[in-house]
């Protein structure tokens, strides 16, 4: 089966954004779990524009899972900004769809740049699926914000664990399972509220490796990289399964 692109498939996506009260933190800055929110609304708009939106896939069995995702940041908007973010994919390398995002200021500035890695999922089995066939006709745009992919992140030795929590309605979303932004708001709570007052993420990864269901009971795990850097986990209590991990980069506010 291969997908109908539409002529009019645009080879760039944008929109522009502006960031409300209930995008910010008590500093009045653009979290990074809302910031993540933005990049997925606007990857699944752009599918939508191109004729292939998830409606599309659903009658195929098949969805899109967020595999990696790197992000750094120079500056982030703060409430009330309007900012542009612009999407593109830059096609698939294996079984990976690689897609780059940018968000500029009202003045077109760089603000915020990142690259993530997709899967193709059959809804049923939850088997991967070989998604060149599919997305055959998809336009590929050769831009390029990073040299390299996003990479594998090593496992954590001898973490601190948190109290598990299990997997709420709210964090389950249409795919039946726990929304990548969820994962990203579990770990970044982790460090505590006079910690988050005082530093911004400066570098975020995440490799997602299972999918977390409702039932599923899951803690945080941190381990100290150096001064500024820190490794994180989410683990399924029952059995010890890996379901993401993460490397982040703070810097003092």
């Amino acid at each position: 089966m291969t997908f109908d692109i539409l002529p009019e498939a645009p080879l760039i996506y944008s929109e522009d954004f502006t960031i409300r009260s209930y995008h910010v933190d008590v500093n009045c800055k653009l979290t990074l779990p809302k910031l993540c929110s933005f990049f997925q609304e606007i990857a699944g708009n752009h599918t939508v524009a191109c004729g292939v939106g998830w409606d599309v896939l659903q009658r195929e069995n098949v969805f899109w899972v967020l595999s990696r995702l790197k992000i750094d940041v120079d500056k982030y908007p703060e409430w009330q900004d309007k900012i542009t973010i612009r999407t593109w994919s830059n096609g698939l390398e294996g079984l990976m769809a690689v897609r780059h995002f940018q968000v500029l200021n009202s003045k077109g500035k760089e603000l915020i740049r990142a690259i993530s890695l997709w899967l193709m999922v059959n809804t049923e089995t939850r088997r991967l699926v070989k998604a060149d066939e599919f997305m055959r006709d998809f336009p590929v745009n050769t831009e390029r914000l990073y040299d390299e992919n996003p990479g594998k992140i090593k496992p954590l030795k001898e973490p601190v664990s948190f109290d598990p929590v299990q997997v709420s309605f709210t964090e389950t979303d249409m795919n039946k399972h726990m929304n990548n932004v969820n994962y990203i708001e579990r770990i970044i709570n982790s460090y505590g509220y006079d910690f988050l007052l005082e530093n911004n993420i400066k570098h975020f990864e995440i490799n997602f490796l299972k999918e977390a269901v409702p039932g599923d009971v899951l803690k945080v795990q941190q381990q100290s990289v150096e001064n500024d850097k820190f490794m994180n986990n989410i683990v399924r209590v029952d059995d010890d399964a890996e379901m993401v991990r993460t490397l982040i980069e703070w810097e003092n506010i």
